[in-house]
């Protein structure tokens, strides 16, 4: 899935080059087999880069304990007076950084650290970037089925938490919270016409609703981050979520900057990874929650075996042991549409592209994994990766992305043991440094073009292989 998204990263790179940049974001991701090394190259390079104004980095989940405050520490030194932000990433796989330098020797286990350092285009420009901070957090994540009950719409924040432990159904969608998002909005943007902010990048721990909420609040700004990488057993605090503001470990709640006073916002792209439709979009006409009961006024389950069948060109029944494996084994995806969608479908335009997690065709039922609601007079298509663009497939010749530019990644879990010594790992190894940043998490990507309308909202997109890339117009 990620090849397809670096060559049209390179495509970019070729067409972006060809006209003068105004660079706001100078972007490297550091890559090497010892930690130590990282860390010794990294404390050296931050005395060059003195004209900085923030820096934001996402350093790789397997860096051994004992080194993370040393890593914080370094990225947080320098001449700025703004706090740094950044987060533990998850481990992006060799194969897909070998793609990033090809000619470079990468083997084996790797650490990274990608860095973005913000600066004015200008001396005299009035570009710039501000920090913030947000405690704003939603209701425990509730899997499969969610149903908002048309009294609890409008009920105060606490409501659907207490049917939960009453052991009712109830409210999902954070509607509660998003209202006093939205009032409360970010403290450090509340004097900032919201016209004027061009960029936003965010690293965010879990139970995000309300401070998407309000980040949406920003539609004239590219947004852009990580929801951050599980990290109870790699964090040295046991922290479920590692974010860092300075020198502060944030373990709830989200970090990020603003980029106020640019002529205009950067390009911005969601890439899906390669995701194909399987036959036509449905007319979402009955659902609770995002639980879809109906397609077109027909079992919504009984449509999507329907679309499993003819993938593989016969029903289940009939498949040998090893295809049957791998029907069960498949994942498939729902993408909503506003309105209705024609074929071949544009990804770009949908509202929401999310995994589907359980169907029952005895009840018609189908649960999308989604805190939003899936509207009724919405539009649905089924969605599935083929096997050849698998996340974990990769083609040594996919070129890099463009210099500078910001490429947050979607990838499956690493299954890597903690380090907590930095004796656990080389001491010492080669440092290859990419002009670009690239980190990547297990719990997605968030995204939101610049130019949306009042209602467009920062979607997360969890899709394995997928790819949000920012570039400077």
């Amino acid at each position: 899935m990620l090849q397809s998204s670096l060559k049209r990263a390179a495509r970019t790179h070729r067409t972006v080059c060809a006209a003068p940049q105004r660079t706001l974001w100078r972007c490297s991701t550091l890559i090497s087999s010892s930690p130590t090394s990282l860390l010794s190259h990294l404390e050296e390079a931050q005395t060059a880069d003195a004209d900085s104004t923030l820096t934001a980095y996402a350093l790789s989940k397997n860096t051994p304990q004992e080194l993370v405050p040393r890593f914080v520490a370094a990225l947080s030194s320098s001449s700025s007076s703004s706090p740094s932000i950044g987060c533990l990433s998850e481990v992006v796989p060799p194969s897909t950084l070998a793609r990033l330098a090809p000619s470079a020797p990468l083997k084996g286990e790797l650490y990274t650290v990608a860095i973005a350092r913000h600066r004015p285009s200008s001396p005299t420009s009035s570009e710039r970037a501000i920090p913030f901070r947000s405690t704003l957090t939603g209701r425990p994540n509730i899997a499969l089925g969610r149903e908002i009950k048309p009294e609890m719409r409008h009920d105060g924040e606490d409501a659907g938490f207490e049917a939960f432990l009453r052991g009712e159904k109830w409210g999902f969608g954070e509607r509660a919270n998003e209202g006093r998002a939205v009032s409360e909005g970010i403290d450090e943007l509340k004097h900032v016409d919201p016209a004027d902010v061009k960029e936003l990048v965010a690293f965010t721990a879990d139970r995000m609703q309300p401070f998407l909420a309000a980040l949406s609040t920003y539609p004239s700004a590219a947004t852009t981050g990580l929801v951050g990488t599980s990290t109870p057993f790699h964090s040295p605090t046991g922290a479920p979520f590692s974010l860092f503001f300075s020198n502060e470990v944030v373990s709830s709640g989200a970090i990020g900057v603003a980029v106020v006073g640019s002529p205009s916002a950067p390009a911005i792209k969601l890439d899906y990874g390669g995701l194909e439709h399987v036959g036509e979009p449905y007319e979402v006409t009955s659902s609770q929650g995002n639980i879809v009961l109906s397609l077109s006024n027909q079992n919504a389950a009984r449509l999507l075996l329907d679309a499993v069948n003819k993938l593989f060109g016969t029903s289940a029944e009939r498949l040998g042991a090893v295809q049957r494996s791998e029907e069960k084994d498949k994942e498939f995806f729902a993408a909503l549409y506003d309105e209705q969608p024609s074929l071949p479908l544009d990804l770009g335009k949908a509202r929401l592209v999310a995994k589907i997690m359980a169907g029952d065709p005895s009840r018609g039922a189908m649960s999308v994994e989604t805190e939003q609601e899936v509207a009724t007079g919405s539009y649905l298509a089924f969605l599935h990766a083929p096997s050849s663009s698998s996340s974990t497939t990769s083609s040594t010749s996919a070129p890099p992305p463009s210099a500078n530019s910001l490429t947050f990644l979607s990838l499956p879990a690493s299954d890597l043991p903690p380090r907590f010594a930095a004796s656990d790992a080389p001491s010492s190894g080669p440092v290859v440094e990419v002009p670009a940043f690239v980190a990547a998490s297990e719990n997605g990507v968030l995204f939101a073009p610049p130019g949306r309308d009042a209602q467009g909202q920062v979607r997360v997109c969890a899709v394995e292989g997928a790819s949000a890339r920012v570039e400077e117009a």
